[in-house]
């Protein structure tokens, strides 16, 4: 008996491109991989580095510090660029005075020195008096957000025993005020202003309570280096210093690039959670800039005593 014997069945149409799509994806998987693992290194790697340069006022300095070490070891790069930063502390006034001699502007700062070195990329000062005071000399170089990075109240440092001698909500026109220098002080012109601003004459001496910052006087009892202080908010009280984060317009577009994203670390849970151990605390809205007329008039009337 003769067998016979069977063709192979035909693939229809439709098997065959489903059996090519099968053999596609097992051709093409490792492809893909191999692509999608580079794209993933591409981001998690520093295609360029960027060093970032900051001035900060010695009160808000140590976070900053602490926080740019931090988040340097722990950050991932941002499309490829990888941010440091890089936190010097100067005197407000000294960086001010830098600025202002680059420009070649005559601003009053009681003949502070100029810090030494290049101008910052960035500036942090207690206040956005700082800016304003130079931009109403005609120094401008900077970009126009200045965010607050903090804020901390300010108030009267009163040093160990003479604490019940002073009382919060104290009328600042019954107060004994030791003033310091405004045109370097950010404190003391911020009570210059308010007084001002009030109408209050408080009584200037030596001996009397010194207008400082929370963060101030937090740095200066943690160090432990003179006679504790308490800090004590008189009526009217005085504004909060706001910390602007203030970026110089002449720089690189890589330069740009690492202030933004240094910027937007300080915006998060990890940086606010820093603040209070330091006397500061979150900042609130965006601020006003002060007016540089007032800010002088304050200015002449401190003059006017002398």
């Amino acid at each position: 008996m003769t067998r016979r014997h069977r063709r192979p069945a035909r693939l229809t149409p439709r098997a065959r491109r489903a059996l090519l799509g099968t053999a596609m994806v097992a051709v093409l998987a490792p492809v893909a991989g191999v692509a999608l693992a580079s794209a993933i290194g591409d981001v998690n790697e520093c295609r360029e580095t960027v060093t970032v340069h900051v001035a900060a006022a010695p009160e808000i300095a140590p976070v900053l510090r602490q926080h740019a070490a931090t988040w340097a070891a722990e950050a991932r790069p941002t499309d490829g660029t990888c941010v440091t930063a890089e936190v010097t502390t100067v005197e407000s006034a000294q960086t001010a005075a830098a600025f202002a001699a680059a420009a070649g502007a005559d601003v009053d700062l009681a003949d502070t020195p100029a810090a030494p070195g290049d101008l910052p990329d960035v500036w942090v000062p207690e206040s956005l008096t700082w800016p304003a005071r130079l931009a109403g000399e005609g120094v401008s170089p900077f970009d126009a957000r200045m965010d607050p990075v903090a804020a901390g109240p300010l108030g009267l440092a009163v040093p160990e025993g003479r604490w019940e001698l002073a009382a919060e909500g104290m009328a600042l026109g019954d107060t004994t005020v030791a003033l310091q220098d405004p045109r370097i002080d950010a404190a003391s012109l911020a009570l210059l202003m308010t007084a001002r601003s009030a109408g209050a004459s408080p009584r200037y001496d030596a001996g009397g309570a010194v207008p400082m910052s929370a963060a101030g006087v937090a740095a200066h009892n943690t160090a432990e280096t003179g006679t504790p202080l308490r800090l004590v908010s008189p009526s009217p009280a005085m504004p909060l210093f706001e910390y602007p984060y203030v970026t110089t317009a002449d720089r690189s577009p890589m330069v740009h690039r690492g202030v933004d994203i240094f910027r937007s670390s300080l915006l998060t849970d990890s940086f606010a959670a820093l603040l209070p151990a330091f006397g500061l605390r979150l900042a609130g809205p965006y601020p006003s800039m002060p007016d540089p007329a007032e800010i002088q008039a304050a200015i002449d009337d401190w003059h006017g005593r002398g």
